[in-house]
């Protein structure tokens, strides 16, 4: 009799395992499939782009991770936490600001963090923690990770240049421009090592959580996954440039170049889980557990499923997550302007007119932009301040792919390869009475070198800064119902050979070519969305 309700308990608690990694794989499903668009935006990215090609395998080892754990879940009862559902809210609350600004990677995160929320909606705490790692896992899907490239690119450059000095080569470094007797480099962002950071963190997550039991194991095993990776990629760019110097720049110049770094990324992940697996537990806690369960069947019985109330916190879960691109199809039904005036290019004060000719071909890099505007100005009354190139690139509605905050838009354009960006940095300077903190640069071409500035306009809003321009988006429509922006740029020559001087002169001209100007620009932006009239 024992053995025959041992049988029948036995036999619900595997249905009971089934059930519930059913449900919890349906959630995920189901939640992927109403924010269609976040995903599909993760998954272009993930075909886009090698560095987060990854992102196919995540969610396979999510769902293969709770599987194998159906049969530790099959002993505990969901128990639903509907107070997870005030997280739940502020998760799709973000998604729809993310959404509201095209801040995709604000989207992405939003979406993960509500699918692993709902999960502790329907199954409640203790279940929650069996399934916290797999869920978490689910972040590494958001391609992201962009914002490492300059800070990579910079210890790249660093490294590669006192090891080649170790090595007795005289080399000379213009920014990211590295000189050797034998031919010139460039650590580009392909060279960062971003996408080896990315796939050693990765793997190194989910071999510490595979094969320890220890929390101590884990943290350290994951910690070396980080190091790794940024000394090797240093490493990886020296030998590269070695190779070239010692074969007369006729090895590792081409595609070889990029076989040969993952061929050494490859070597190195190998000798680390090589020798992170002689720390390998043995002993494996669920088993433990699900021994000390099966010791007690009576109490066993007692975590039969209750169906009704899976099913209804499922409910509830699918209809929190859905108000949200609920609500944003409706702010997307107010009107909008069908059609944009032409902007229309400043005419010149007393002290600036417009110069007919085209005075030097750089241009910033901007993409998505309605209008473009290009226009250079000399001063007619102070001899000393230079010429002034104008670059607008205006955004009357942004959306995806058209926005000023775009890691396509830059001061380096590749279709110009013979300007280069150096000095790089951020100036204070004067913009209608506001003191505006400004992106500072000098670009060097084949001909003359200039100093520019360049910054966004958002609303009316001022800003340099990539995350307070989205702010400033995000108040712009929500106060004032704009949502157009622009990115201005001016620029000036610059005699690079004296720096201290030339540069005061080259600043002072674009601080007075601002004050001078600037509101007949914001006059042209403000017309071509119907807002000139309400200016200040």
């Amino acid at each position: 009799m024992y053995d025959g309700q041992s049988s029948q308990v036995s036999q619900q608690v595997r249905v009971n395992g089934m059930t519930f990694s059913v449900v919890s794989i349906s959630l995920l499903l189901s939640i992927l499939g109403i924010f269609y668009q976040t995903t599909f935006s993760m998954v272009s990215t993930w075909v886009r782009s090698e560095t987060y090609t990854h992102g196919f395998l995540i969610l396979p080892i999510v769902i293969w991770l709770i599987w194998q754990k159906r049969e530790l879940l099959s002993h505990y009862p969901p128990t639903p936490n509907y107070i997870a559902l005030i997280p739940l809210s502020i998760a799709g609350m973000v998604w729809m600001l993310g959404y509201l600004v095209d801040v995709l990677v604000v989207q992405q995160l939003a979406l993960v963090a509500m699918l692993v929320l709902s999960f502790l909606v329907i199954m409640g705490l203790r279940l929650f923690k069996v399934l916290l790692f797999p869920l978490i896992f689910l972040f590494f899907a958001v391609p992201m990770g962009e914002g490492l490239v300059p800070t990579m690119m910079e210890y790249t450059a660093t490294m590669t240049v006192a090891l080649v000095k170790l090595s007795g080569i005289p080399v000379y470094r213009d920014g990211m421009f590295i000189s050797l007797p034998s031919g010139n480099w460039s650590v580009v962002e392909a060279c960062s090592g971003v996408r080896y950071l990315i796939s050693s963190i990765t793997l190194g997550c989910l071999f510490a959580y595979i094969n320890y039991s220890s929390y101590r194991k884990r943290f350290i095993f994951i910690i070396v996954s980080v190091i790794v990776p940024v000394v090797a990629n240093g490493l990886r760019a020296y030998m590269i440039v070695m190779l070239g110097h010692l074969s007369g720049m006729e090895l590792a110049v081409g595609v070889d170049h990029l076989i040969y770094g993952w061929v050494f990324f490859g070597l190195v992940m190998l000798i680390l889980f090589s020798i992170g697996s002689k720390w390998r537990d043995s002993e494996d806690r669920e088993k433990v557990i699900l021994n000390s369960l099966e010791q007690s069947l009576e109490s066993a019985s007692t975590t039969m499923f209750i169906h009704k109330h899976l099913m209804t916190s499922f409910l509830v879960t699918l209809v929190a997550v859905s108000l949200w691109p609920a609500w944003v199809y409706a702010l997307n039904q107010y009107p909008r302007m069908d059609t944009y005036a032409e902007i229309q290019i400043p005419n010149g004060q007393t002290n600036w007119q417009k110069n007919k000719k085209k005075l030097w071909e750089w241009t910033p890099r901007t993409v998505g932009a309605d209008q473009n505007i290009n226009q250079f100005y000399s001063s007619t009354q102070n001899r000393s301040s230079g010429p002034v190139g104008l670059h607008v690139a205006q955004y009357p509605e942004q959306k995806q792919g058209a926005e000023v905050v775009n890691s396509r838009n830059k001061l380096f354009n590749n279709t110009m390869p013979r300007w280069r960006v150096t000095k790089k940095s951020t100036k204070q300077v004067v913009l209608n009475g506001q003191e505006i903190t400004v992106i500072s640069a000098v670009v060097i071409g084949p001909r003359e070198s200039l100093l520019v500035w360049y910054w966004y306009r958002v609303g009316r809003y001022y800003t340099s800064d990539n995350y307070m321009a989205k702010f400033r988006e995000v108040e712009a429509r929500l106060l004032d119902g704009r949502q157009d922006a622009a990115i201005l740029t001016i620029s000036t020559p610059i005699n690079i050979g004296d720096d201290e001087e030339e540069a005061a002169v080259a600043d002072k001209s674009l601080q007075l070519f601002l004050t001078e100007m600037l509101p007949r620009v914001e006059h042209s932006l403000d017309h071509v969305v119907g807002q000139a009239g309400n200016s200040d």
